[in-house]
């Protein structure tokens, strides 16, 4: 395997581990103290590890495109998956931003919190296809 798809691996798995990670916190927050905490948690976590694996996996995703161009339609469909994966998790990012930033205000915490729930609930379906089709198929 080369450097690139090698890079292209690791940010991948280190950013699939921390949206797992991510997932857990969400889904074990049920009470409003609950709440405030996994909104702070998972704003640092995103601000600090989450975003930098994001733009690794696009980064190395794009080097690797540019090399095998142009793309066959089963890579379209996995480049594809995976822009879907990243949109979605940009809008969870989005919402926990928003949430961190009105901590105080309960019912806002809620709604965000479901927010969300529903992008993970999009996006790793969508990441779930591109990484099968990448190590089934484009794994050298």
């Amino acid at each position: 395997m080369d450097p690139w798809h090698t890079a292209h691996l690791v940010a991948i798995a280190f950013w699939g581990g921390f949206v797992a990670a991510e997932v857990v916190v969400e889904l074990a927050s049920r009470t409003d103290d609950e709440l405030r905490h996994a909104a702070v948690l998972h704003y640092w976590m995103d601000l600090l590890v989450e975003l930098p694996a994001l733009v690794a996996v696009l980064v190395t995703g794009a080097v690797l495109t540019t090399s095998t161009w142009p793309p066959s339609p089963l890579l379209w469909m996995k480049i594809a998956a995976g822009l879907a994966a990243v949109t979605a998790n940009l809008w969870c990012v989005l919402h926990v931003v928003s949430r961190y930033r009105r901590l105080d205000d309960v019912a806002s915490l809620h709604r965000h919190a479901r927010w969300v729930r529903i992008a993970a609930s999009v996006g790793v379906p969508f990441g779930a296809v591109a990484l099968y089709l990448g190590l089934s198929h484009f794994a050298r």
